[in-house]
This record gives structure tokens, sequence and C-alpha cells, in this order.
């Protein structure tokens, strides 16, 4: 399964607009028929190590986020940032996946689709030219 995704235009803090790969999601506690999130934005993003949600998007599905492992990570502005692990369900093209997510106040957007636990399940191509991303799934569950 091959899902093609235009870039959106996304205000920034210095260059005006910029440009990301967006993907609709959704996450859910891990068990079995638990209720899901509706579906948000989240944006692909290579650079980062794990897919991060915000916290709010997380008490949603009913996570006691300061319940989870904490983990402080150095965020690219060279400041700490927590962030609480969790196992959910994140639902994505071709069906949901099992992943330990990190959860935080600090998160700027409501979620990054990172290396673990979203990468290892696609192949991803980013495509700057034609302003678009394609996502190939790796694995189906």
């Amino acid at each position: 399964m091959i899902l093609k995704l235009p870039y959106k235009a996304l205000p920034t803090q210095h260059v005006g607009v910029g440009y990301s790969a967006i993907l609709n999601v959704q996450i859910a506690l891990p068990a079995k028929n638990s209720p899901r999130t509706k579906r948000f934005e989240a944006m692909i993003d290579s650079g980062a190590t794990r897919c991060f949600f915000h916290s709010s998007i997380g008490q949603q599905i009913g996570l006691d986020i300061k319940r989870g492992r904490l983990e402080e990570i150095m965020g690219i502005n060279g400041t700490g940032n927590r962030s609480y692990l969790h196992d959910i369900a994140l639902y994505v093209p071709g069906g949901p996946v099992q992943i330990t997510a990190a959860f935080s106040d600090e998160l700027p957007l409501a979620g990054l689709l990172g290396m673990e636990g979203f990468f290892e399940y696609f192949r991803v191509t980013f495509d700057p030219t034609a302003k678009q991303c394609e996502l190939e799934r790796l694995h189906i569950i």
C-alpha cells in the first residue's frame, strides 16, 4: 500500500510559511476495542527519535500522563523537555500498531511521528520539489 500526502503549508516563526508532511492519525489504549481519539494531524518527522503527542491527547484516552516513565530529552533548541512514556495503539493506514509514545505538555503541536513507532512501519520518501511525501507500509499487523 502506497499513500501520497501533499505537504501542508504551516506558519513558521522566522520564514513565514513552511511545508510539512502531515498524516491524520488516532490513538487508543493498547487493550483491544479501546475507544479511539478523534482523528488529529501529526507531523511526520525524521528528526524525532520516537512518536510524541501532546499530553491533552493522551488524557482524552484516559492516560494519567505523569504516571508514565519519565524521559528527559534535549530539544533542537538546546533545552530539556520532560515527557512521559506510555504504551498505546497508533491507528495509521494499513491498521493499528502497538508503540511506546512520549507525551508532553511542552509539545507545540498535536503529534510527531518519529523513528521509533512510525518509520519502522513505513518507507517514507520526502519529495520537497513536488511538495509531497510518499508512505509505503512495510508491515501489516
